[in-house]
C-alpha cells in the first residue's frame, strides 16, 4: 500500500509539473527583452512540446531530416526544457569554439547520476572540478607524450594480427580484446585475459547504460527530474532497477583495476603506467587524497571513453575494405613500396604512408554509401562512431544570427550531419580516401578548424585521448593491410556475398554483422608475427 505522503506526492505532481513549466517560460520571456525569435524547429504541442519529435533510434538521421527542413539550427522544447541541434561545422565552430566559455557546460542527467557516473569528468559541469580532472588527464595523453604509448600499442597490434591469423572469424572479439589491452596496459599496466576478461565484461555492462542515457529523451526521469524519487518497485519505475544494475558495473569498472595497481605498488610488482606514474607524483603533494580520487576517476574514464570507439572504427575499416576493394589495392601498393614485406609498418613510416592516413580519415568520417535513388535519409548508410556525442549546455542567455538561445539549453552537435555536409565534403555519399590526399597528413592531430575534428567532439570538451586513439587506429589499419587480404564472404557456390553497410544506433555505433574473409598475404606473414612475438 502506498504511504499517505507518497499518495499526496502523486496527487500534487501534475500541478507542480505545470507550475514549473509556466515558471520556466516566464523566466525565459523576461530574459529575452528584445523579443528575438528562437531558432527554427517543429511546432511544439501544448505542455508536451516536441516530446514526440525526439528520436528513439537512428537519432542522427532523424535530426538530419529536421535540418533539411529547418536549417543549421533546429530548436526543440520538451516539457519546458530546450534542446538545440547544430547541423553544420560553421555553426558548431561559432558556438563551441568561439563562444566556448558559454557552450562548454553539461546538462545534469538524472539517469547518469543514478547510474553512478558522477565521478566522470566527461559528464561534469563546467567549472573548477572539471578543470582539475581534465588537467590531470591531459598531462599523460597530450600530443607531446603520445609516443610513450607506442610500445604498448605496437605490442597489442601485433597480438591482434596473430589472433586474426589463427581465427579471423572471431574478428569482433579480437578487436574488443585489442582495444581493452591497449587501454588497460597504458592506463593501469594490467594485462587482460585472452578470453572472458573481467574488466572487459564489467566495462561493457557499464557502457551499455551510458549508450542508452546519452540519447535525449530515452529516460523520462531526465525530462521530469522529480521521478528520481520514485522507488524501484513502483510500476513504471523500471529505470530505477536498470540504474541500480548499471551502477554496480560502473563503480566496479572504476575501482577494481585501480585497486589492483595499488596492491601491485605495495608489493613492488607494478608495471609502469599512467596510474603508477601519477600515484608516485601525488603521494608527496598536499591534498593527495583528493588528487588520488581525481586520478581514479580519470583512469576509469579512459576505458569508458576509448574502448568502444576503437572497436567501432576498426570494424568499420574492415567493412569499408570489403565494400571497396580498390582502396585495399591502393593501400597495399603504398605499404609494399615503402615498407616492403620484410617487416611490419611502424609509427616511423607514417609520414611516408599518406594514403593509409587518408584511409583512416575516411573511416573516421564514415561516409554514406548509396545504391538507391532515394532521399539522403533513406540510404543504406555509414555512421560516424559517435553520431551525436554528449550534449553541451548553454551557461548564459545568448544571441546568434538573430536568434535567442536561452541559458540552460542543451546543445547537441550532429556529427553525422556535419561530416556529410556536401559543401565541406563533395560527394558525401562516397567512401573516397583520395579526398584527404591534398590535406596535411603527416600530423597526428586534427585542427579545430578541420571539420574532421568534429569526430572527436567540440571546443573545450573535445576528446582529450584523441591522439592515443587515432594512433592506435592508424597502426592497426597499416598492419592489417600489410599482413592480410580482406574480402567479402562467399556463398556455398563460391560467389561473393554482396554487403550493404548498416549500423546500430546509440552513443557509439557499430556495423551490423556482415560476411567477410581475412587471409594472410603470404607465408612471410606468419614468420613476421612469430619474430614480433619474440621481440615483445
Amino acid at each position: 500500500m502506498l504511504s499517505p505522503s507518497f499518495k499526496q506526492l502523486l496527487a500534487f505532481f501534475p500541478f507542480l509539473f505545470l507550475f514549473s513549466i509556466v515558471r520556466r517560460r516566464n523566466a525565459q520571456k523576461n530574459a529575452n527583452p528584445h523579443g528575438l525569435p528562437y531558432p527554427p524547429g517543429p511546432k511544439p504541442l501544448p505542455v508536451l512540446g516536441n516530446l514526440f519529435d525526439l528520436a528513439r533510434e537512428n537519432e542522427s538521421q532523424a535530426y538530419l531530416r529536421l535540418a533539411h527542413k529547418y536549417g543549421d539550427l533546429v530548436f526543440l522544447t520538451v516539457l519546458g526544457k530546450n534542446v538545440l541541434f547544430v547541423n553544420s561545422f560553421k555553426t558548431a565552430n561559432d558556438l563551441f569554439e568561439k563562444r566556448s566559455s558559454n557552450y562548454s557546460d553539461r546538462a545534469e542527467s538524472q539517469m547518469v547520476n543514478l547510474m553512478g557516473w558522477d565521478w566522470s569528468f566527461g559528464h561534469m559541469r563546467y567549472g573548477d572540478r572539471w578543470r582539475s580532472h581534465r588537467r590531470m588527464f591531459h598531462q599523460y595523453f597530450q600530443q607531446s607524450v603520445a609516443h610513450t604509448h607506442w610500445p604498448v600499442q605496437r605490442r597489442e597490434v601485433h597480438t591482434l594480427l596473430r589472433r586474426l591469423l589463427d581465427s579471423p572469424q572471431n574478428l569482433i572479439n579480437h578487436l574488443r580484446y585489442n582495444a581493452a589491452a591497449v587501454i588497460m596496459g597504458v592506463v593501469y599496466g594490467i594485462t587482460v585475459a585472452p578470453e572472458n576478461d573481467r574488466y572487459i565484461t564489467i566495462a561493457e555492462k557499464a557502457l551499455e547504460g551510458m549508450s542508452k542515457a546519452a540519447n535525449p529523451g530515452e529516460f523520462l526521469v531526465d525530462i521530469i527530474p522529480i521521478l528520481r524519487y520514485i522507488p524501484e518497485w513502483v510500476p513504471g519505475a523500471g529505470f530505477q532497477r536498470k540504474a541500480r544494475e548499471w551502477r554496480e558495473a560502473v563503480i566496479e569498472m572504476r575501482d577494481a583495476p585501480y585497486a589492483v595497481v595499488q596492491t601491485a605498488l605495495k608489493e613492488g610488482k607494478a608495471t609502469p603506467s599512467f596510474v603508477t606514474k601519477m600515484i608516485s607524483e601525488l603521494e608527496t603533494q598536499q591534498n593527495s587524497e583528493i588528487q588520488l580520487e581525481i586520478l581514479k576517476g580519470c583512469a576509469g574514464l579512459a576505458y569508458a571513453a576509448g574502448a568502444e570507439s576503437t572497436v567501432s572504427m576498426l570494424s568499420s575499416f574492415i567493412l569499408a575494405i570489403v565494400t571497396h576493394p580498390e582502396v585495399q589495392v591502393k593501400g597495399q601498393r603504398e605499404i609494399d613500396g615503402v615498407v616492403g614485406r620484410e617487416r611490419l609498418p611502424d609509427f616511423s613510416d607514417r609520414p611516408f604512408l599518406p594514403y593509409i592516413t587518408a584511409i583512416v580519415k575516411g573511416v573516421l568520417r564514415h561516409v554514406l554509401f548509396n545504391y538507391l535513388s532515394l532521399p539522403a535519409y533513406a540510404f543504406p548508410r555509414w555512421n560516424p562512431v559517435a553520431p551525436l556525442g554528449l550534449p553541451h549546455m548553454v551557461t548564459q542567455d545568448d544571441e546568434y544570427n538573430g536568434y535567442f538561445i536561452p541559458a540552460g539549453t542543451v546543445v547537441v552537435g550532429n556529427t553525422w550531419a556535419i561530416l556529410h555536409d556536401p559543401e565541406t565534403f563533395p560527394e558525401p555519399t562516397r567512401f573516397n580516401p583520395d579526398r584527404f590526399m591534398d590535406t596535411d597528413l603527416d600530423g597526428q592531430q586534427f585542427s579545430p578548424m578541420d571539420p574532421l575534428s568534429s569526430a572527436f567532439g567540440y571546443g573545450r570538451r573535445i576528446c582529450p585521448g584523441r591522439y592515443m586513439a587515432e594512433a592506435q587506429v592508424w597502426l592497426s589499419v597499416a598492419c592489417m593491410l600489410s599482413a592480410f587480404h580482406i574480402s567479402p564472404g562467399v556463398e556455398r557456390m563460391g560467389m561473393p556475398i554482396k554487403t550493404t553497410p548498416a549500423f546500430s544506433s546509440g552513443l557509439i555505433c557499430h556495423p551490423l554483422p556482415f560476411d567477410f574473409s581475412i587471409t594472410p598475404r603470404g607465408d612471410y606473414v606468419k614468420t613476421l608475427l612469430e619474430e614480433s612475438k619474440l621481440e615483445h
